[in-house]
């Protein structure tokens, strides 16, 4: 197919970063959104400066909507300041329009977080992944014309910027800081244990490695290019970051009101206990409040809102909880 990229929308000029840098690397993402006029829209409604370059709707249209050259904020990464800021600049960001990862319930599949008539998905359009895959084992399907239109867009990136073919061997696994000097294609999983786009959908990397002429590189040209001798970082979470995160819970707990607080707690315990390996980072205490939000960072996303319902919380949305007064 011949690549036609639109350029009918363009962002305002306060909500991306104006600076030329040399681009070494390309991240694709998806927006959990519906179109990608939506997500665009949003991108201009918030004041974060927050956007990707591309954005590739579910026809396959790929939009162009700043100058390739150019940065906004796209990884949120928790790294060292000049270190993220030096990976922000390098990486062209492409997102996918797509819901992203659904809830199962009774049969029925659901985006957003959220169970509503409004938000179910039919069946045809959802992608099983087999097994949890960061929160997640079912996800909205990436319609062929935007994976045909992916591969041409990173192919004519790497032309136009003589940007490296190279890919992760596992392009599922987290890497974090170990991409700090990667220069390739990644997925936004590789740097953020978080999140969930790109799908693991095999199609969409297979074709990418096949059609792009990518090489696939193992953990230990990562740990060469990095000076980092360090074996990979395994998906679950270690000791020392359950401990680490232990205490930063508790400090957050420690702001709220001492009943809402005891509820919190007790809704970790349970996401923790057993088999479950679900954990959350709590974070923005409403102080001697009820209110407290969370990211997660690993396991069975929709036993938060599960177990936050029987233990009766007031809400609990994809990143908020909410304790009932009195």
């Amino acid at each position: 197919m011949a690549l036609e990229i639109k350029k009918d929308w363009e962002m305002p000029d306060a909500e991306y970063f104006h600076t030329a840098n040399k681009k070494t690397g390309i991240c694709v993402h998806h927006t959990v959104g519906g179109t990608a006029r939506s997500t665009f829209n949003w991108w201009n409604q918030d004041s974060s400066m927050v956007g990707t370059a591309f954005i590739i709707d579910r026809d396959g249209s790929v939009y162009n909507v700043f100058d390739p050259k150019c940065w906004a904020w796209q990884f949120g990464l928790p790294w060292d300041y000049e270190d993220k800021i030096a990976f922000e600049k390098r990486f062209i960001g492409i997102e996918l329009a797509s819901e992203g990862g659904l809830l199962e319930d009774s049969g029925k599949f659901y985006c957003f977080d959220r169970i509503s008539p409004k938000t179910e998905k039919p069946e045809a359009e959802v992608f099983d992944a087999g097994s949890n895959y960061r929160g997640y084992r079912y996800f909205d399907r990436y319609e062929p014309a935007q994976i045909d239109s992916l591969v041409e867009l990173i192919n004519y990136l790497c032309d136009e910027y003589d940007i490296p073919r190279r890919v992760q061997a596992d392009q599922t696994k987290y890497f974090g800081e170990k991409l700090k000097d990667f220069e390739g294609i990644i997925g936004h999983t590789m740097v953020r244990k978080d999140k969930s786009d790109p799908a693991p959908v095999p199609e969409l990397w297979e074709r990418l490695i096949n059609e792009c002429n990518l090489e696939t590189v193992g953990d230990q040209e990562v740990d060469n290019r990095s000076g980092n001798g360090d074996t990979e970082p395994s998906e679950a979470m270690g000791q020392q970051e359950i401990d680490e995160l232990f205490n930063h819970n508790v400090r957050e707990l420690n702001k709220m009101d001492v009943a809402a607080g005891s509820m919190v707690k007790g809704l970790i315990m349970e996401l923790e206990r057993g088999d479950r390996n679900t954990y959350i980072k709590l974070r923005d205490a409403e102080e001697d409040g009820h209110t407290i939000c969370y990211d997660f960072l690993e396991g069975d996303k929709s036993l938060v809102k599960r177990i936050g319902g029987a233990l009766g919380f007031k809400k609990v949305t994809k990143d908020t909880l909410e304790v009932r007064h009195g």
